[in-house]
């Protein structure tokens, strides 16, 4: 009890008490669903990497002449070494999965409008700060696929106009990719993007928890009030929707362990600027991009994808609709369809391309644009 009374005189104690209290028994409007536990998932993916990133800083060293000898070291000396490192490897796809579909429910269920603008915009920061988390990790353990991937995903900062050779040389510290990129790479992952992400998030969670779940009215029709929702049927966060939060969130987490046990991420020979091996992609998440740079390619390519960003960081001040039910909202529903199928398109393309393939007993070649040709007993096409 001593100890009580002296917290409860230096901490605010019952204002925390009545906070938790309102945040479990806050209703839930009849539309949330188990599309809703995402952004949780996320959270506790973040925790994930954040807690095996730390594991891992213990023994790697960053440098060129250090790096894949440290990766080699944790993955075959260290106790537990290897499961930590494939859970951080995999954990990386798990996390821009989570996240690209949140954003995805954001959009489709229209939560993104008045006055929610900032809450998206924040959103779309993380997710650009989870793709570069991703890019600048891909570096670290710097082997073959690692450099050469970089020196493709970072040559197309070229083709900006007017500032593109100054950010090319920014961002790899030189012409080439090398030991000055490696250190560059591993100071934007391990320092300002941590403090980037960790800044977004607390200003996002902050948002999501002052504007609440959006409701499926009107944006110029008044928000309905506790009384209203448990009206209308709407059940208290806790133990509801807290029971889905959790068996989704520990379901991934479960199986994320299982592919981080079973499933060793690659780690081939270690970097060789001299030697460039045959078809180097970057990881998936970055294939359309990727792609659509070889139909449009030099600065108009790098501008149209600079555009889509600027585009769906601005969405909610561009689209004035009121509407906010998908069904209400057709032309962005069937637009985000649209973009979503020409995305994958472009990911499939970009990871067939400049392969060759045995489909129907026939052996098909896919060029450089992921156009097929049959290739004949000789291999030339016919």
């Amino acid at each position: 009890m001593a100890l009580k009374s002296w917290l409860a005189e230096r901490l605010p104690l019952d204002f925390l008490r009545r906070f938790t209290h309102e945040q479990l028994t806050e209703p839930q409007p009849r539309h949330v669903n188990w599309l809703h536990t995402l952004g949780f998932t996320a959270l506790l993916l973040f925790t994930v990497q954040l807690g095996t990133g730390m594991l891992l800083l213990f023994y790697y060293k960053p440098g060129a002449a250090t790096a894949y000898s440290s990766v080699q070291f944790i993955t075959e000396k260290v106790t537990l070494g290897w499961f930590i490192r494939q859970l951080h490897v995999w954990g990386a796809t798990f996390i821009v999965s989570a996240v690209f579909l949140h954003i995805l429910r954001v959009f489709f269920s229209g939560a993104y409008k008045k006055p929610r603008e900032l809450t998206w915009m924040v959103g779309v920061g993380l997710f650009l700060v989870t793709m570069l988390f991703s890019l600048t990790g891909y570096l670290l353990p710097w082997d073959q696929v690692a450099y050469w991937g970089t020196v493709v995903a970072t040559d197309s900062t070229k083709e900006v106009p007017l500032l593109g050779n100054f950010i090319l040389r920014l961002v790899r510290g030189g012409e080439t990719v090398s030991d000055l990129t490696l250190t560059r790479f591993f100071a934007l992952h391990v320092s300002l993007l941590p403090l980037a992400l960790l800044a977004l998030l607390g200003l996002h969670l902050f948002l999501i928890r002052y504007h609440r779940i959006a409701p499926l009215t009107r944006t110029d029709q008044p928000q309905p009030d506790d009384e209203q929702l448990r009206a209308a049927g709407a059940r208290p966060y806790y133990p509801d929707h807290f029971k889905k939060e959790a068996l989704v969130a520990y379901s991934v987490l479960a199986l994320l362990v299982i592919v981080a046990f079973t499933v060793k991420p690659h780690l081939g020979q270690a970097a060789n600027p001299l030697v460039t091996p045959e078809g180097i992609k970057p990881e998936w998440y970055f294939l359309p991009v990727y792609q659509s740079l070889k139909y449009v390619p030099g600065w108009l390519g790098v501008l149209g994808n600079g555009a889509f960003v600027l585009f769906l960081l601005v969405l909610p001040l561009l689209d004035r609709n009121p509407e906010r039910h998908p069904k209400r909202r057709k032309f962005a529903t069937w637009a985000g369809i649209a973009i979503i199928a020409g995305a994958i398109f472009l990911g499939v393309l970009g990871h067939l391309s400049d392969t060759t393939r045995e489909i129907f007993g026939k052996k098909i070649y896919f060029d450089i644009k992921g156009v097929p040709k049959v290739l004949g007993e000789s291999g030339a096409s016919e």
